[in-house]
C-alpha cells in the first residue's frame, strides 16, 4: 500500500463544537465547505493542502472508531489497499460520503486510520 500524503486529521469535539470552531479560528485557519454528514455534526478547516475536521459526535467504543480522533491518509490506489487489508486479515470499516469512499482501520497501538483514494494520485 502505498501511502501519498495526509489528507486531514479529525478532531473529536463531543458537544463542543461552537467553542472549538473558536479556538481554530484564533490559529487564523480558514474555514472549509463541509458536506453534510447525517447524524454527525462538524467543521473544517484548512492548513496547507491538508485539513483538520472537527467531528461532533460520540466516539463509540468500538475498537475502530470513524467518528474518533484519527488521521486520513491519501492512497495511491484505494482498492489495492483493501486486498492487502483482507488479504492480511486486518479488519476494516467502510463507509462513502458522495463518491468518496472511506476507509478506516486501527495500528497495534489502537490508533484510528483512515484511509482514502488520493484524488492526485497518478496525476
Amino acid at each position: 500500500m502505498e501511502v501519498t500524503r495526509i489528507l486531514h486529521h479529525s478532531v473529536n469535539v463531543e458537544g463542543g463544537l461552537d467553542e472549538n470552531v473558536a479556538f481554530y479560528r484564533r490559529l487564523t485557519l480558514p474555514d472549509l465547505p463541509r458536506p453534510s454528514i447525517p447524524g454527525i455534526g462538524g467543521h473544517w478547516f484548512g492548513v496547507g493542502e491538508a485539513q483538520v475536521h472537527l467531528v461532533d459526535a460520540p466516539q463509540g467504543e468500538a475498537v475502530i472508531r470513524p467518528t474518533g480522533p484519527h488521521v486520513c491518509f491519501g492512497v495511491a490506489d484505494l482498492e489495492t489497499a483493501i486486498s492487502e487489508l483482507e488479504r492480511d486479515d486486518i479488519p476494516y470499516v467502510r463507509a462513502t460520503q458522495g463518491d468518496v469512499v472511506q476507509i478506516w482501520v486501527t495500528d497495534p497501538a489502537g490508533n484510528t486510520i483512515e484511509l482514502q483514494q488520493d484524488p492526485d494520485a497518478g496525476r
